[in-house]
């Protein structure tokens, strides 16, 4: 298993989160804190550049529906990058795909300084 690294960067009217790394189940708070940080700093058009997400699984599946629910919530845009491998075939096999605006080209510039959400708790 690959940690997940999210790295951050604001464009002009966008911003990328690049995700780096297996979004699973003990990983996808991550994503849910990243979505949080953007949306509090006021970023409402996210695009996720999954280019180098190595895996998904549904937990990971499910943070990127939450991500884009947070988002049609407060009048933003997400848009999915860089789909391949397994993430591919999670959207192709649930059916997901058309759940979500994916973009066939990669996204503008990304910075390479990981995201560092702040701690949080969660209640049960």
């Amino acid at each position: 298993m690959t940690a997940l690294s999210i790295q951050m960067a604001h464009g002009q009217d966008r911003t990328t989160l690049a995700l780096i790394g297996d979004l699973d189940r003990t990983s996808a708070i991550h994503l849910d804190d990243a979505v949080e940080a953007a949306l509090y700093d006021g970023h409402r058009h996210l695009t996720v550049d999954t280019s180098e997400l190595t895996f998904c699984d549904s937990s990971g599946l499910w943070a990127l529906l939450r991500a884009q629910r947070a988002l049609a919530q407060v009048q933003g845009t997400m848009a999915l990058t860089g789909i391949h491998g397994v993430l591919r075939r999670v959207l192709e096999v649930t059916r997901l795909a058309d759940a979500f605006t994916i973009q066939h080209t990669p996204p503008p510039a990304t910075c390479r300084a990981p995201h560092r959400a702040p701690l949080r708790t969660r209640s049960a």
